[in-house]
């Protein structure tokens, strides 16, 4: 046979089984049926079948030299079976303190060892057989296996000793494992195992009565070396030989650049999660490799044509964060339902599974702001709009009104995005991060008011537009006043990447835009209908009136008209003028009114006009007898 025909990988298989068959969520029973169906297969590809009762017919053995991966996934799965059983018994035991469920666990759990037995020893017979027929890396990642559920076994019987020694021993072949790896998908998988077998070294160390118990690192460097080479024969070879075979094939195409996050690197301890995230950094790269080339061959007349195929590249990079924020999200979910997960989350200071997703999410919002910054940019563009306006509508002179509901839907998103993004954990934690998201937001809603209001002034809606134009200089000074947009204060690198603005050009220069809108709308409201808020002509009257303006200076301002008449001359001759009878002035409306009540009154009370025109006694006596 060929060298290394035995390709199984026990740690890979494992965990992938676990994840997708119910362990996720910490369902035993689930996993068990799996394991049942998967053996059943198994036995009936390699002719190993078996009765039952009365019909049992033992298999026959299986020559060394006819061994394959089936029948070393057979042991596996066996004993993958008789655990899943041992632990939902266990489960069941701790719950209703019942002890003949905990001896029928410990059962099921010794007959897992005898399978993971029975795989560890074909796999070293496999391993030193000449030729070999097993790589170093699998038949080390069967070892580690082996050990990892003889030190668990231990554990539940107490035995807190023989399960530290175990533990250690295969918490070293993991880290040899991990050091030697060439993928970033074997690192996070081998740290799933790490973070598994942690929690269960503190524990032991603890009961054991160790001073520092939870300094892991350091218990594992004092017994791995000691029991090493008694638990695991040849132990000290097996290592070199993992490094020297994992050296030899080394490749960069599936290793993961790290993420990093306030300076620090974002660690990621699920092999599912790095496949999806490796997809990501092969899109963000073919993004800016393309960037670079249109950017390099196009001029000023074709920048909105290199922005568009730049916006079209954004796509393949959302779908790829997309995909790994669902991901994310499952593992988070998995392990706020899973206390064991919860507890095996990773060593101290580790970063958990929830903060992934929280970073994943935010990379997928920052992603999706650059490119509706970008869009609206291309929007923007001259080019971008066939029709011209007149200078005098708005700033954007050349822009077409229709492009400008386009511009507002992208500001719309892009605060959308920053207000979700300003709800993450992540975000909240980091006073930098939410001062600089807080500032774009202000900075993102000054510069949609703007173009909202010159939306209403392209269709003659002045007095929308002048309070819109207020509101954008409103939300630009909240912006400035909360510090986030001052010039000294630069933005953290987790916000400037996908939203670059300068504090001391962008902000003057919006500011200075609203100032010229300001004043050009409030010329071309005064000139399209006075000032007035709206026009005669929709009524049918045109009546005159005195425009808005005039009459808000007249209100502080004394008319100097008469003096001006004066110094002019004028007034003289308008008195020379002046015929001898001057015509009847006409009575004010208010005075004609009075009179019309006056007499109203006299008619209404005509004896008390008498008396007060009469004089003492007389008239009150003749009052009295009724004389008028």
């Amino acid at each position: 046979m060929a060298q290394n025909d035995i390709s199984i990988r026990a740690l890979a298989i494992v965990n992938e089984e676990r994840s997708i068959h119910g362990l996720r969520f910490g369902d035993y029973a689930r996993y068990r049926r799996h394991c049942s169906n998967k053996i059943h297969r198994l036995r009936q590809a390699l002719k190993l079948t078996h009765g039952k009762g009365k019909n049992f017919k033992k298999p026959p053995e299986v020559l060394t030299e006819n061994l394959k991966d089936g029948h070393l996934l057979l042991d596996l799965f066996e004993a993958e079976r008789a655990w899943a059983y041992a632990q939902e018994l266990l489960l069941e035991s701790t719950k209703t303190q019942n002890t003949p469920v905990r001896r029928h666990a410990l059962s099921r759990f010794r007959k897992a060892l005898q399978w993971a037995k029975e795989l560890s020893d074909r796999s070293s017979i496999l391993h030193s057989s000449s030729p070999q027929r097993i790589s170093h890396t699998a038949h080390t990642e069967v070892t580690a296996y082996y050990l990892m559920l003889r030190g668990r076994f231990e554990r539940t019987k107490d035995e807190f000793e023989a399960a530290l020694s175990h533990l250690a021993v295969s918490r070293s072949i993991l880290d040899a494992l991990t050091n030697s790896a060439t993928s970033s998908r074997d690192q996070a998988l081998y740290a799933v195992f790490i973070d598994e077998v942690n929690p269960e070294i503190r524990y032991c160390a603890h009961q054991i009565g160790r001073a520092k118990a939870y300094d892991i690192d350091a218990i594992v460097a004092e017994l791995a070396p000691k029991d090493g080479p008694t638990l695991v024969p040849g132990y000290g070879a097996l290592l070199d030989a993992v490094k020297t075979e994992r050296t030899a094939s080394t490749s960069a195409s599936g290793t993961l650049e790290p993420f990093m996050w306030e300076g620090e690197p974002v660690p990621v301890r699920s092999p599912e999660l790095v496949d999806a995230l490796l997809k990501v950094q092969h899109a963000i790269k073919q993004l800016e490799s393309g960037g670079k080339k249109k950017s390099a061959v196009s001029d000023g007349s074709g920048h909105a044509k290199a922005s568009r195929v730049k916006i079209a590249a954004f796509d393949g990079v959302l779908s790829t964060l997309s995909d790994a924020e669902s991901v994310a999200r499952k593992l988070a979910e998995s392990q706020q339902s899973n206390a064991s997960l919860q507890a095996g989350s990773g060593a101290a200071g580790t970063r958990d599974a929830h903060f992934i997703h929280a970073f994943v999410s935010y990379q997928l919002l920052a992603h999706r702001i650059q490119r509706d910054l970008l869009l609206a940019e291309a929007l923007t563009q001259p080019q971008a709009s066939p029709v011209k306006l007149p200078s005098s509508t708005s700033s954007e002179g050349s822009l077409d009104p229709r492009v400008y509901p386009a511009v507002i839907k992208n500001l719309d998103t892009v605060l959308q995005s920053l207000e979700q993004m300003r709800t993450l954990s992540i975000t909240d934690e980091s006073p930098e991060v939410s001062s600089a998201i807080d500032a774009r937001l202000s900075f993102t809603r000054a510069k949609r008011c703007r173009y909202i209001s010159l939306a209403h002034a392209s269709v003659k809606n002045y007095a929308q537009s002048v309070a819109l134009n207020s509101r954008a200089e409103i939300h630009l000074r909240e912006g400035t006043s909360s510090g986030g947009l001052d010039p000294s204060t630069p933005a953290p690198a987790e916000v400037a990447f996908f939203y670059p603005l300068d504090n001391a050009v962008d902000v003057e220069a919006l500011s200075k835009e609203l100032e010229l809108d300001a004043i050009r709308l409030k010329k071309d409201w005064f000139a399209f209908n006075g000032g007035t808020v709206s026009t005669e002509a929709e009524s049918g009257s045109k009546k005159h009136r005195k425009p808005l303006f005039f009459d808000i200076a007249f209100n502080y301002v004394e008319s100097p008209m008469e003096r001006i008449n004066e110094r002019a001359g004028k007034a003289v001759a308008e008195r020379a003028e002046k015929p001898t009878t001057a015509p009847k002035a006409k009575v004010d409306k208010e005075d004609e009114d009075e009179k019309k009540d006056e007499e109203e009154e006299g008619r209404r009370s005509p004896v008390v006009s008498k008396t007060a025109a009469g004089g003492g006694i007389t008239g009150f006596l003749g009052g009295w007898w009724g004389r008028r």
